[in-house]
């Protein structure tokens, strides 16, 4: 009786062991791989419509660090709509041609993690959509569909200038090329009263 008794305690022992060994590796394992931070900064609108205006084109392109600064505003904006049990300390927004990866970090109390969101865009309508495709926690894929991700429809116009309309996005590796539809005495009109 005393030697199952002793089993008994020493099973569990080694159970309660191997359940905080596999909740520090999962714990280690979802941290993030790099450190992101939410800084952005605000893009001029009106030196990209002067250029525009000196090129005589009714496109503008949008570099990834300029999108990244967009995003970026609008995630904080978003995040501050919401109480969420988690906390988004950093992200990165990654432009390949029609797709969007997304860098991700943050934190749930102490416990610190980073994900990656692979995203395909398209344009249709006057709206960017954001359909997610796959999940990844480092070499782990997680379905969206799981964590609840939804497609995300983003009206561009929002974040620029009312003079302007987008007419259609031309996606390449690193950047986007917006066309857009004016009346170019309104952008001339805009940029004397900036």
């Amino acid at each position: 009786m005393r030697k199952r008794r002793f089993r008994w305690g020493f099973s569990l022992i080694l159970f309660l062991l191997f359940a905080v060994l596999l909740v520090t590796i999962v714990i280690l394992y979802v941290r993030p791989e790099r450190t992101l931070d939410m800084n952005y900064s605000e893009i001029v609108w009106k030196d990209k419509l002067t250029q525009m205006l000196e090129t005589r084109k009714p496109e503008l392109e949008l570099s990834e660090a300029e999108f990244n600064s967009l995003a970026k505003a609008k995630l904080v904006k978003e995040l501050q709509r919401y109480e969420l049990p988690i906390s988004v300390t950093g992200a990165d927004f990654q432009l390949d041609g029609d797709m969007l990866l997304v860098h991700m970090s943050g934190s749930w109390g102490r416990a610190e993690f980073g994900a990656a969101v692979h995203y395909r865009m398209e344009y249709s309508a006057g709206q960017l959509e954001l359909t997610p495709e796959a999940v990844r926690v480092r070499q782990v894929s997680i379905s969206p569909q799981l964590l609840g991700l939804e497609r995300l429809e983003i009206h561009l116009e929002s974040y620029m200038p009312d003079i302007v309309a987008v007419k259609e996005i031309a996606f390449h590796d690193r950047s986007m090329t917006l066309r857009l539809t004016f009346d170019w005495l309104e952008i001339a009109s805009y940029l004397t009263s900036y």
